[in-house]
């Protein structure tokens, strides 16, 4: 019955009228009914993104609230999973190459894994270690920036596909080697650029510009361009939420409807660490 209590007080805020809502009044070390769960996950659905405050999970702890949204998947860059659980990984700027130069994963607005058949759902970040300030994480609404655009860009791209592979000839991605690549053998994996929500029915905007080779019918080049085209139509700050992280806050979003980035404005001698899990989603339609 004191679980039940507990449970019963939590809160949800939206943050902003495209997105964002704040979870309040919940403790995820303890049991989750359906109802909250149910509350949960039509939050994430309706507003994009969702932070929930003030968690004290160990790496376990954070894995059994993450699959509270669905199935976690397996990760690219296994080296970066936490010893012990390779559902969980470390995002941290304290990763580097070969030749030890740190790596800035996740710098440039994207979407995570479309070069799976099956692409994350959600994200989902708990926060370990955080700068003094600065190092925030972006997410921006790509339901809201579809619906912005003009009548004749919605016919353009309609039907329009992207070819995603682990790291576009075109793309000026950095970060994955040659090497690296060709172990992987990727393959070619189409998705649309625009994309429905199974959960809503909605559209919006869906794309990996590093992991996009081409979109069919154009060649890598002129797909970046098309793409960075888009992507200046997209991001407004009204549908951007920009957060700032706390410590204990799980930070997820619905990968379907947004694209997001992380903030490298911070003293790069101070740790962030985040956990990161991935929860697998459908074939994109």
């Amino acid at each position: 019955m004191q679980v039940m209590t507990k449970q019963s007080t939590m809160k949800i805020t939206k943050i902003s009228e495209y997105i964002g809502a704040e979870v309040t009044g919940i403790d995820l070390t303890k049991p989750v009914d359906a109802d909250t769960r149910r509350r949960l996950n039509e939050a994430v659905v309706e507003n994009i993104a969702l932070v929930i405050r003030d968690q004290h999970l160990a790496p376990e702890q954070f894995l059994a609230a993450a699959s509270l949204f669905g199935e976690p998947m397996e990760q690219h860059f296994t080296q970066y999973a936490v010893p012990g659980h390779p559902l969980v990984h470390k995002v941290s700027n304290r990763h580097t190459d070969k030749t030890g130069t740190p790596v800035k994963n996740g710098a440039s607005w994207h979407t995570d894994h479309t070069n799976h058949v099956r692409p994350p759902k959600n994200t989902c970040l708990y926060a370990v270690s955080l700068p003094d300030s600065g190092g925030g994480t972006s997410v921006v609404n790509m339901r809201a920036a579809y619906e912005a655009l003009p009548e004749a860009t919605k016919k353009r791209i309609s039907g329009m596909k992207t070819v995603n592979v682990f790291k576009g000839s075109a793309s000026g991605g950095t970060g994955t080697s040659a090497e690296a690549q060709a172990a992987l053998k990727p393959v070619p994996i189409l998705q649309p650029l625009v994309r429905t929500n199974p959960d809503n029915g909605t559209k919006a905007l869906y794309f990996h510009p590093v992991k996009t080779e081409n979109i069919v019918g154009m060649t890598p080049e002129d797909t970046q361009d098309f793409l960075d085209e888009l992507l200046k139509q997209a991001i407004r700050p009204e549908f951007t939420y920009n957060h700032k992280w706390r410590l204990g806050d799980i930070f997820l979003w619905d990968n379907r409807s947004a694209l997001h980035k992380a903030n490298f404005d911070y003293d790069p001698s101070q740790h962030r660490l985040l956990y990161r899990v991935l929860i697998e989603g459908e074939v994109p339609y």
